[in-house]
């Protein structure tokens, strides 16, 4: 028998890896902790997932190294029209305390168009997509 299931990309640049885990789910891992992740990151991460994603807006679960810092211009770019454009939702794993003040700081100050929230690991980020998927509303308790 042969097996007709199609493998989703895995994308590896130079400080993210990008895996698509369903077609319109994708789960970037920042792997750099040695300085802060710049605009030109997010960038190349737009793009790619752009270039590879076969829906028009993918669910994101973004995970990170402890320690793992972004500059300004680069949570702009995470928050802008641009990525909007091809995110429904944000679930965000919070990999230490200081991340999770930086990503409290970019949910309440770039202020992204769309729904985002932080969760403790991967299984509560998905049942928040999965619920999203079913029509729950954002806010509710997971």
């Amino acid at each position: 028998m042969q097996n007709d299931k199609v493998e989703l990309p895995k994308i590896e640049l130079d400080d993210v890896v990008i895996t698509f885990l369903e077609d319109e789910l994708c789960h970037f891992h920042f792997t750099n902790t040695d300085e802060e992740i710049q605009k030109d990151c997010i960038v190349e991460l737009h793009d790619a997932i752009k270039d590879h994603k076969k829906v028009e807006k993918c669910y994101m679960i973004i995970s990170t190294e402890p320690g793992s810092r972004m500059t300004q211009e680069a949570r702009d770019y995470a928050s802008s029209k641009a990525f909007d454009e091809i995110a429904k939702a944000d679930a965000i794993i919070r990999a230490d305390y200081s991340h999770e003040m930086a990503a409290n700081f970019f949910i309440r100050f770039n202020r992204p168009q769309r729904p985002v929230r932080l969760f403790p690991d991967m299984d509560h980020a998905l049942a928040w997509i999965n619920g999203l998927r079913d029509g729950q509303d954002m806010d509710s308790k997971i």
